[in-house]
């Protein structure tokens, strides 16, 4: 099972108004692993991307977040430091929300802890899919899936496709999916040579979303 926008959760109406707004540039990073973890934020408008970073450098994508997401919620239940690596990926505007102030707003409210166990159902498969694709899956059918979730959840429909709707570079899609850049790109090429993709800088169109979901229940030996 994919998880999809139509699920996600958004927090914007319920925390309107509270906390300071941040500024964040395209790549700019707005915490690292070691931050101590004090508040929370909302995404008001661009996108973030939060990503495990081991001590080599390596990346590994966790989330992409949207407009009304928060990040950084495991404040709320006792971590210290972050542990992730969070990241503009397009200039955004960020609610940052103090730990208490934002367990004000939902502690006295049935619905707001409702909405904030939905959101942490919801996070928790989506790394559960993550671990899924690294322990089971093989590059191909790991890349198949991750177009899939950025058609759904960023496409744009054009005349050639289903347009995902910002920049991504291979090495991004190589963070999503937990691949060196080299293989990524290696896969594409083959997806463009089937006729399942059209790709060019920063752009990937997708042309053939059978051929994907086929890629990704073929069965393949794990290859990192």
């Amino acid at each position: 099972m994919l998880s999809t926008a139509n699920d996600k959760v958004s927090f914007a109406r319920m925390l309107a108004e509270l906390g300071d707004l941040l500024h964040a540039d395209r790549g700019e990073t707005i915490y690292h692993p070691g931050t101590p973890s004090t508040s929370v934020f909302l995404v008001e408008t661009g996108r973030v991307k939060l990503a495990y970073l081991d001590e080599s450098g390596k990346k590994l994508t966790l989330s992409i977040l949207n407009e009304g997401e928060i990040f950084g919620e495991m404040c709320l239940v006792g971590e210290k430091f972050r542990r992730h690596l969070a990241t503009a990926i397009e200039d955004t505007v960020l609610r940052c929300i103090t730990k208490k102030a934002f367990s004000d707003a939902v502690g006295c409210d049935m619905e707001a802890l409702q909405h904030l166990l939905r959101h942490f159902a919801r996070r928790l498969r989506e790394y559960e899919e993550t671990l899924e694709d690294l322990a089971f899956r093989d590059i191909q059918a790991r890349l198949s899936r991750q177009l899939l979730k950025l058609s759904d959840e960023y496409g744009v429909a054009t005349t050639e496709g289903i347009l995902i709707g910002f920049p991504v570079t291979h090495k991004e899609l190589a963070d999503m999916i937990g691949s060196a850049r080299e293989n990524t790109t290696l896969a594409l090429n083959r997806f463009e040579r089937e006729g399942i993709l059209d790709k060019s800088r920063y752009r990937i169109v997708i042309k053939n979303e059978a051929g994907l979901r086929l890629k990704m229940q073929e069965p393949g030996r794990v290859a990192l």
